[in-house]
């Protein structure tokens, strides 16, 4: 083996380079809660299946005619 030989990952950034804090919510090591965005969920409704009905429903009315 030599010495120079190439690793898998690249080297670290240099400590004066900018390194993009990460998005919002994202879980860090240090385990920050401060800047943590409050989960919210919302019921969308049955749209997914009334589409769903309408779209076989339509399709048997065609074989129908046709």
């Amino acid at each position: 083996m030599s010495q120079n030989q190439a690793t898998a990952y690249p080297p670290p950034p240099p400590s004066n380079a900018y390194v993009a804090p990460p998005p919002a919510g994202y879980p860090t090591k240090d385990g920050d809660t401060q800047n943590q965005v409050p989960v919210e969920t919302k019921s969308r409704g049955d749209g997914f299946w009334k589409g769903c009905c309408a779209a076989l429903c339509c399709c048997c009315v065609l074989d129908a005619c046709f």
